[in-house]
């Protein structure tokens, strides 16, 4: 994707502010942090919090690995739901394979288990 691209497409978190220019400058400030460490997985360790865009509210999805604490994914939806949960899911394990999955036991935990 183009910088300018990019910075178009942010416009769905309301953010028009952001010029292809702040793109790139992110791009030089967190390019060489790698998030993706290929090591070996042992479980998925899954939470959510909600988080304030300018005045919108979206979902932040974080997984991390409990041996190493290394940082496997990370989402943002607009939504709280079963679905954005499964999506989340399923790109982790298309990613780094099947894994027990551990969550704080929240709602949308609890409903899998019914």
């Amino acid at each position: 994707m183009s910088l300018r691209s990019t910075s178009k497409a942010l416009v769905v978190f309301r953010d028009d502010k952001r010029s292809h220019v702040s793109v790139w400058n992110w791009i030089q400030r967190f390019g060489s942090c790698q998030i993706y460490k290929r090591k070996r997985v042992t479980a998925f360790i899954i939470d959510e919090t909600i988080i304030q865009i300018g005045s919108q509210h979206f979902w932040l999805w974080i997984c991390i690995e409990p041996i190493n604490s290394s940082l496997l994914g990370i989402y943002i939806s607009e939504e709280r739901n079963m679905l954005v949960a499964e999506k989340f899911i399923r790109s982790l394990v298309t990613k780094y394979g099947k894994h027990t999955v551990y969550t704080d036991g929240g709602i949308i935990a609890r409903k899998r288990v019914m």
